[in-house]
């Protein structure tokens, strides 16, 4: 049940605060929607503001964007809190719709709502077929010394950080129709196309752009050794130190994509306002090196307990490839490619 809405401020003020989320049995709820304002551009690669909202048996609504027990997923559609970045790949130049799935879980029950919102295709035009962004390494936790042992723990190594996607290779073929800019995109060596179009006027941007490497997790630092120590009849010896953890290495950067971009030149003019980036992505910071502990201090006459030894720092990623663009202004016929 697609809503939308025309003022935020107006319908918050009927919204009950999600504070009470945790009393709503899923046998209360009669709806899950995504609720958004249609006056936003609403194109490819738009960033727009939403919320989701649950309406109870008794009427309520209530405003559950930043709620842990719902879930959002789509092809369509990017979320980042409460904005959202359309990533739709339409297979026709018709297609408005994105669709996305709601849940709402509560003590191992499920309410799952079907939703979809219209793209107005107002606005500039964004495709985004750049490499996503690989995750961090996690940084280890520094370590102590045991209860029942003399000796401290060794730091663990950071995590690796994760490669950068790269791009792949496109050919597009835009063209213009009364007021309409159309973008025709096939992604090489497959049978893979996608169609896109926006008001003329507006500004096309194409990001092949290759994601950026995880940095690498911090190694974490050595545990202390115990001191020598007398207990009853027991002669305790001097703790060793724990070695320090290596640091994770960073990611890779992926690559950036290949572009063949063929201009009709009906739309000649959208040159000034198109936009590319083909770059590599960042290379991941390498992770530091754990520190090592500080052994226990000797009683008179016993040995020192033994120095630990440091981490070693990771080693930093390599940038991604930057990829190339290839622009051609000709005429051909755009009737193959508006099927």
């Amino acid at each position: 049940m697609s809503k939308s809405l025309s003022c935020f401020i107006f319908i918050s003020l009927f919204l009950t605060s999600c504070g009470h989320l945790k009393n709503i049995k899923v046998s209360q709820v009669e709806a899950i929607w995504f609720e958004y304002s249609p006056n936003q551009n609403l194109n490819s690669g738009s960033k727009f503001k939403g919320e989701i909202l649950l309406q109870t048996y008794d009427g309520k609504q209530h405003d559950v964007s930043n709620s842990n027990k719902i879930s959002f997923s789509s092809s369509d559609l990017r979320r980042n809190g409460n904005s959202y970045t359309i990533v739709k790949k339409a297979k026709s130049f018709n297609d408005d719709q994105c669709y996305l799935t709601l849940k709402y879980e509560n003590k191992d029950e499920v309410f799952t709502g079907e939703d979809s919102m219209q793209m107005n295709f107002r606005g500039g035009l964004k495709i985004l077929y750049n490499g996503l962004d690989g995750k961090d390494g996690k940084n280890q936790r520094n370590k102590g010394t045991p209860l029942l042992w003399r000796d401290g723990k060794s730091g663990e190594s950071g995590e690796f950080g994760v490669d950068g996607g790269s791009s792949k290779n496109y050919t597009a073929h835009i063209w213009t129709i009364e007021n309409m800019i159309y973008v025709h995109v096939k992604e090489n060596n497959s049978t893979n196309a996608m169609k896109y179009k926006m008001i003329a006027g507006n500004e096309l941007l194409f990001d092949l752009s290759g994601g950026d490497g995880g940095d690498g997790g911090n190694g974490g630092d050595g545990g202390n050794g115990k001191d020598g120590a007398i207990s009853g009849d027991k002669i305790k010896r001097a703790g060793d130190a724990g070695n320090g953890g290596n640091g994770g290495n960073g990611g890779n950067g992926g690559n950036g994509g290949n572009i063949i971009l063929y201009i009709h030149e009906n739309a000649k003019d959208i040159e000034s306002q198109l936009t590319t980036k083909i770059n590599g992505g960042r290379y991941g910071a390498r992770g530091e090196a754990g520190k090592r502990g500080i052994p226990g201090s000797p009683l008179s006459g016993q040995q020192a307990g033994r120095q630990g030894f440091p981490g070693r720092p990771g080693v930093t990623g390599h940038k991604g490839m930057d990829g190339s663009v290839q622009k051609y202004i000709q005429a051909f016929d755009f009737n193959v490619y508006m099927k």
